[in-house]
């Protein structure tokens, strides 16, 4: 009985310290939003904060604002960094590299500040921004066709930049001469030791309270109880292999699709393997995601940790959730960049993995995950910074596409899951900071994946350029031929897309092009696509489909030709719509598990062997010339014909670049024969 006592005496303690910390990261969140300066993080919530332990696991994170993808990430390399920490201290760094994966891009700053009680460390106080310009070639820092991390911006190892609780001004300098706008990234930057000073203070308080050894236990206790709650859940899925494959449509300097490959396997004992072997090498551009072989990160463990917090009420978000998932990394692959790879558009790589697993979970637990949202997410900048002076970089909006459907739910209108906690910049805050109109920001009609349960509608936003001299960098562009994918017999979403019209002219074409000079008066037009349904469409309630025209998302046409739906006077006809699905569902082919969309699925009848064949060759090339020799084979490829290409032609192809390399040739034989 006593026993029994003891240790729902224990739950209550680690519910009441989990909370507590919880208070202590939420007012931490309110103090950076209420006092950052750039629109980035005081508008659209591009910011974390965190409490960790010494050796660098996250203890306690924000629900509710902030960036949620980054919660759990390692931080023993910041957390370890200094051989002394003082009180008053206060690390920062932006360095993927000399952190080992620990920072994902060099936009992001990171602020470390330890916790002491009674004398001793207790834990660490963490916080990031989104630093809207670190320097770099391009307004924002960020270019899509960035082939090295060294154009994109000023690196900082880990460094103090504040000792004792003296600002570093050497350190600070030497940030604020290399970036456009210093005095705003100032004012974030303070926004943040302002609340890293605050956690100090509420974890003090605690120690006093509670005493410090009760405090520290119960960091670890936290971690521990949501590791337990997470093997629950995960334990559910049923044991097995479960392969899914992604691609983007290209690496934006050549024509050449990347591949993105998962074999998910669930070990049957609340514990998940997540192995990229297969994916694609590293690209020459900015796509590229440096994990640092960390064998557990959140940003290819996305879709798992969001499956995980949906299916347990109780659970504290924590990186007790990532224990439960290990990571299998190809070395210098795109999942996994070995320096000086270009990292800027990370995050656009980290949405494809979420869906990338989230087809193998669909494979694993068909109906119990969402299916493909649009994939993309555009985040746009106005600069004025190169006329000299006062100049600004302003984000305009982060425009993204609607989310999948699942088995029980239509997906989510104008927002990505992965990115869902972005929010949109108001037009008056925009229109205020940047010289701009915005003509328009809503939804797409009919830009929805069909099914019982409807993809997300996609958003369109249009501004007009009221600067002579105005630059628009528009980061993250994708999905503009290959859709998101629909699964259960529901169907693919539409795509994205960018055109600009000019005065007196016809629209033209941007395209995936990141840094664009517009004209004065220049209109600028940018989409995302649409999310992936789930189920037949013909089975979806008539209702719903009703409902939908009349708000203006699904024109009479489509839900005539698609859904099966007739409606007269508006209201659907339950007879006319029974006869008018039966034809519909006799006179089309068998549906497929999953829907590509036409682009995807043309691409793998011509090039799908090769793919795989050419996936399992590349690893044993030296890294730097990998995804070289992967556009020779397909350049090879083509001049053969139009395909589709067996195995004997990519064999051929294969030993042809193998000795243009000058690999031993009889070596290169037996690989092929293999």
């Amino acid at each position: 009985m006593r026993r029994a006592t003891a240790a729902r005496h224990d739950a209550v303690s680690v519910e009441v310290f989990a909370n507590l910390f919880k208070a202590i990261v939420d007012e931490m969140a309110w103090v950076v939003l209420r006092s950052s300066h750039t629109t980035f993080v005081k508008e659209t919530q591009d910011f974390g904060v965190a409490l960790v332990t010494p050796d660098g696991e996250m203890f306690a994170y924000p629900y509710g604002s902030g960036a949620t993808p980054l919660m759990g990430v390692a931080m023993h390399a910041g957390t370890r960094a200094m051989p002394v920490w003082d009180p008053g201290d206060v690390l920062i760094t932006n360095d993927p590299y000399s952190t080992n994966g620990m920072v994902m891009h060099l936009n992001d700053i990171y602020l470390f500040r330890p916790v002491f009680s009674d004398g001793e460390l207790l834990c660490f106080a963490w916080c990031f921004i989104h630093c809207t310009d670190v320097g770099g070639y391009a307004p924002g820092s960020i270019d899509m066709q960035n082939s090295e991390v060294f154009q994109e911006g000023l690196r900082l190892r880990p460094v103090k930049l504040f000792r004792r609780g003296r600002l570093n001004e050497d350190v600070w300098n030497i940030f604020a001469d290399n970036c456009r706008i210093p005095s705003l990234n100032w004012g974030d930057i303070t926004a943040c030791v302002a609340a890293l000073t605050k956690a100090e203070q509420r974890l003090c308080r605690l120690g006093e309270r509670y005493g410090r050894d009760e405090v520290e236990r119960a960091m670890y206790n936290t971690l521990e109880r949501t590791e337990r709650l997470t093997r629950q859940v995960l334990a559910q899925i049923p044991r097995g292999e479960y392969r899914f494959t992604e691609y983007f449509e290209d690496d934006y300097v050549s024509d050449v699709p990347v591949r993105l490959a998962v074999m998910l396997t669930a070990r049957g004992d609340g514990t998940i393997e997540l192995d990229y072997t297969g994916s694609d090498p590293q690209v020459r551009a900015a796509l590229n995601l440096p994990t640092g072989s960390m064998p557990h990160h959140p940003f290819l463990a996305m879709a798992l940790v969001n499956y995980v917090v949906t299916r347990s009420e109780a659970i504290h978000i924590n990186a007790g959730i990532l224990r439960c998932i290990d990571l299998v990394l190809p070395d210098a692959s795109v999942v996994n960049a070995a320096f000086p790879a270009a990292c800027g558009m990370r995050f656009t790589t980290a949405m494809r993995v979420h869906d990338l697993v989230l087809g193998a979970l669909n494979r694993a637990t068909p109906g119990e995950a969402p299916v493909g949202g649009s994939g993309a997410l555009v985040v746009t900048y106005v600069s004025t910074s190169e006329l000299g002076g006062a100049g600004r970089v302003v984000v305009a909006n982060p425009v993204s596409g609607g989310s999948g459907a699942s088995s029980r739910l239509d997906g989510i209108s104008g927002a990505e899951m992965s990115v869902a906690f972005l929010r949109n910049v108001p037009v008056e805050i925009l229109e205020a900071e940047a010289p701009v109109v915005v003509h328009r920001f809503g939804l797409i009609p009919d830009s929805e994946g069909p099914g019982r349960f409807r993809g997300g509608f996609g958003v369109e936003y249009e501004l007009e350029i009221r600067h002579p001299s105005a630059v628009v960098v528009m980061r993250g562009k994708d999905r503009h031929h290959f859709s998101s994918w629909g699964a259960g017999g529901g169907g693919a979403g539409a795509t994205s897309g960018c055109i600009a019209s000019r005065r007196g002219q016809a629209a033209h074409e941007i395209g995936k092009h990141t840094v664009y000079r517009a004209e004065l008066g220049e209109v600028i037009r940018l989409w995302g696509g649409g999310g992936g349904g789930f189920g037949d469409p013909l089975e979806r309630d008539p209702a719903m489909v009703e409902n939908d025209v009349a708000a203006g998302l699904v024109s009479p046409s489509r839900a005539h030709d698609i859904y099966g739906v007739v409606l007269v006077d508006g209201a659907a006809d339950a007879a006319a719509t029974a006869a008018r699905r039966s034809r519909i569902g006799k006179a089309r082919p068998q549906q497929h598990a999953f829907d590509f969309g036409p682009a995807r699925e043309e691409w793998e009848r011509v090039h799908g062997l090769a793919a795989q064949r050419i996936a399992d060759w590349l690893p044993g090339l030296p890294a730097g010339v990998r995804r070289y020799a992967q556009a020779e084979i397909y350049q090879h490829l083509h001049s053969t014909g139009d395909g589709p290409y067996g195995l004997e032609a990519v064999s051929a192809a294969i030993l042809t670049i193998a000795d243009r390399l000058g690999r031993p040739f009889e070596v290169l034989q037996q690989q092929a024969a293999e």
